[in-house]
């Protein structure tokens, strides 16, 4: 039970580290994506067609947007969800739109049931199930809706949304205070983590492949902007593909992932190249995830699936660290950040972004609702802090993080990624996979496996972040130009 408490285009030729100096390091990753004007030349035909996302659930009244993306002849891929001819097997649980309508591909539930959607082109045809849920006036509905945009009666899977802690979007007082007199302490150190006014601030990145896009666009952004503080804070990227948080549990010896320890790679690899120390990192960007937890990860030998968030109310439901990915994650997250302030003893702020929407995935690397729930991990996680810095009581999920003691650095989120798709969020936040219709019009986020967002959607991130860090009570002061 649930206690108690990853030119913007040549951002890929630009540097994996970027500090004051904002350093090149040559030639990185593309994107190998396909164009649509190159698709279906040649006479290619349709061989093949998936439809995504894979068994997503609604609640009678709600929509989810299905895409179909059509394996060619020639090995390209098209998205031909404005063509495709889509079917829902009982228009009595869900119907969907189809080619020539407004919004092809949007199925709408009608009653609780399970429907078979099928898309169609050229003899080919591709399928998914839909569960179509009664929903329960806001106490336990599976509807994903935005953290920020819960309102008090609204709930997922029984569990409150706001970003803090009652529902709420902003900080508890007590611990923004707390975080105020934190961030008023961050300030230039030299290299043996002494304060000197010639020393410098780093602030580094932890995360897999999409922390990697996103920071790395980020730095660029940071390092065109006039209104970063360019004399002493140091930008680095110590996100890396494929380091998903398993990698990061180890703040010494050998890591989770092929034996690396990231700590160490972080300071071989991109803090001594720019000339600094583990001592001088005083804050850091986490945006993790694990790796397929649908497929495997849970259970004591860590070979089964995890389940996605259930109502612990449910019969048969039991929401745990060894069935329940978001509460695996927590507890991850937790130990990330211990030993991050063990590696790095000045880091002082930690802020969490989960992780950004993933109903167009096309692999099971991080799908919907795993993404989704993420929020929840974050926001649990915080809370312990809040918690456990009131009255002492520590959380059996995230662990001990108190940052009065030394043991973690205070937390707290940065900027909320998630939105439902192409569903706008309060503040307008949509992603897109080139639904032609409004509000996307052929916006397209994400690369070929609808998981890592491509230039435009990592993009979109960075332009978050840049608002957050100028802004909060928490960054301005050594983020931002004097």
């Amino acid at each position: 039970m649930r206690h108690i408490l990853s030119s913007r285009v040549n951002r890929w030729a630009c540097a994996r580290a970027i500090a004051v100096v904002f350093l090149c390091a040559g030639a990185v990753t593309t994107l190998n994506q396909t164009t649509a004007s190159a698709q279906g030349r040649g006479g290619a035909t349709i061989t093949s067609i998936q439809v995504s996302p894979v068994n997503p659930s609604v609640d009678v009244g709600t929509t989810q947007q299905f895409e179909a993306m059509a394996k060619m002849s020639n090995g390209t891929t098209q998205n031909i969800t404005a063509t495709a001819t889509w079917q829902s097997s009982n228009v009595k649980d869900a119907t969907i739109q189809t080619a020539r309508q407004a919004q092809p591909g949007l199925a709408t539930g009608v009653a609780a049931g399970s429907v078979t959607i099928t898309a169609s082109s050229s003899g080919k045809s591709g399928a998914t199930t839909l569960d179509v849920i009664s929903g329960s006036g806001g106490g336990g509905s599976a509807t994903k809706i935005p953290l920020m945009d819960m309102t008090a009666s609204e709930t997922y899977q029984g569990f409150a949304g706001g970003l803090y802690e009652n529902s709420s979007d902003t900080v508890p007082a007590d611990h923004g205070s707390a975080g105020k007199s934190i961030a008023a302490t961050v300030q230039p150190l030299d290299s043996t983590g002494k304060p000197n006014a010639n020393g410098k601030i780093v602030f580094l990145s932890i995360g897999m492949s999409n922390a990697y896009d996103e920071f790395g666009f980020f730095m660029n952004d940071a390092a065109a902007s006039a209104s970063v503080n360019h004399k002493t804070l140091v930008i680095a990227e110590g996100a890396l593909p494929g380091a998903t948080a398993p990698c990061w549990l180890a703040a010494t010896g050998p890591g989770a992932c092929d034996g690396d320890n990231q700590y160490d790679r972080v300071l071989q690899d991109v803090l001594t190249p720019l000339g600094v120390t583990q001592e001088q990192v005083q804050v850091v960007w986490l945006n993790e995830a694990d790796s397929t937890p649908g497929v495997d990860g849970c259970g004591a030998s860590g070979n089964v699936p995890c389940q996605p968030l259930c109502n612990d109310s449910a019969p048969g439901c039991s929401d745990t660290v060894t069935t329940t990915e978001a509460l695996r994650y927590e507890a991850e997250a937790g130990d990330i950040l211990r030993a991050a302030k063990t590696r790095w003893p000045n880091l002082k702020l930690a802020f969490i972004s989960s992780r950004i929407y993933a109903g167009y995935a096309t692999i099971d690397l991080n799908p919907e609702p795993y993404a989704y729930e993420y929020g929840f991990s974050a926001k649990w996680l915080i809370e312990a802090q809040v918690i456990q810095a009131r009255n002492g009581f520590v959380d059996p999920t995230g662990g001990d993080l108190g940052f009065t003691s030394g043991v973690a650095p205070w937390i707290a989120w940065g900027p909320y990624t998630w939105a439902n798709g192409a569903i706008p969020r309060s503040d307008g936040l949509i992603w897109c996979d080139g639904q032609p219709s409004a509000p996307c019009k052929g916006e397209v986020d994400y690369q070929k496996d609808g998981t890592h967002p491509n230039p435009v959607g990592a993009g979109k991130v960075a332009t978050m972040m840049m608002n957050f860090f100028l802004g909060s009570p928490y960054t301005a002061s050594w983020f931002a130009a004097p």
